[in-house]
């Protein structure tokens, strides 16, 4: 959660890795570390604004007006975002979402970043009223853009995580430890929670 108590897109792929992610951030108030790859992540963010403004961020759409860092939020969700880079095409309303990331292009796409994908999509629609057919990941590392489909199932797939995690704080129940246990390795958690 924010400091305004809306959920973000890091509680989306955080209950995604670990339901009790959600649990000992959101109800026990223990704050996660944020790391170099974060810190790292938003200065990049900053150069790839800069640069998209001058070059076809998505050749395919060439002369759709841009914006950037759009705040996006719905108080019926409690979800609340920040989105990179939209591409606007009044003509059609339709809207698709950029999301840029300091990283290769991986062989498969991680479903933590199809959610992120998902979630904004959800936001833009419900705040705009635009419809939005896919959108876009951007990987700086390798110069890829992947395009992702956006369908209702996936939308109602993110209202029924945002539930499930609204869900988690309100009864104030540890959830079950993620199933895959390598998980656990790292985790700044480990010491309190233990899987047990």
């Amino acid at each position: 959660m924010d400091r305004q108590e809306f959920l973000t897109i890091k509680d989306l792929m955080n209950y995604h890795y670990c339901n009790r992610l959600i649990y000992f951030e959101n109800v026990l108030k223990i704050p996660q570390a944020t790391t170099i790859k974060e810190y790292k992540g938003r200065k990049l963010h900053d150069i790839f604004t800069q640069k998209s403004k001058r070059n076809k961020i998505v050749k395919e759409f060439p002369k759709l007006q841009k914006e950037y860092n759009l705040h996006l939020d719905s108080a019926e969700l409690n979800f609340r975002t920040v989105l990179d880079c939209l591409l606007i095409d009044k003509s059609k309303n339709e809207a698709f979402p950029i999301e840029y990331k300091d990283a290769k292009k991986p062989q498969k796409l991680y479903w933590t970043f199809k959610i992120q994908i998902f979630a904004e999509s959800l936001l833009i629609q419900n705040a705009y009223d635009y419809a939005v057919p896919f959108g876009f990941i951007k990987f700086e590392q390798t110069g890829d853009i992947e395009k992702i489909k956006i369908t209702k199932d996936d939308l109602n797939k993110v209202k029924e995580t945002i539930e499930q995690i609204n869900g988690i704080i309100q009864t104030e129940v540890m959830p079950e430890p993620t199933p895959f246990i390598r998980r656990c390795k790292d985790c700044c958690y480990w010491k309190i929670c233990k899987r047990a």
